[in-house]
């Protein structure tokens, strides 16, 4: 099963757009997801290890797959 993890922070502006569209398409299709704020210490372990610099980031099944907010047709692509 894709398991997809975003990366947010509370100060992010952008966050809860990426959110959405992953929790509209957690609604509609079979993968695992799950948040977690950089600021957290798993957070941290977790931008160290993928060398994330910048939030929203996606990650899916252990690669970095989208910096930003990707629209919903290349998140969807991307779990398919």
């Amino acid at each position: 099963m894709t398991k997809v993890i975003l990366l947010y922070a509370s100060w992010c502006h952008n966050c809860p757009k990426a959110e959405k569209i992953w929790r509209d398409l957690k609604e509609e299709h079979d993968f695992e997801y799950e948040e977690i704020d950089v600021e957290s210490d798993e957070g941290q372990k977790i931008a160290q290890e993928y060398s994330v610099m910048a939030v929203p980031t996606t990650v899916i099944d252990g690669e970095v797959a989208f910096i930003g907010i990707p629209s919903k047709d290349e998140a969807l692509e991307s779990i398919k």
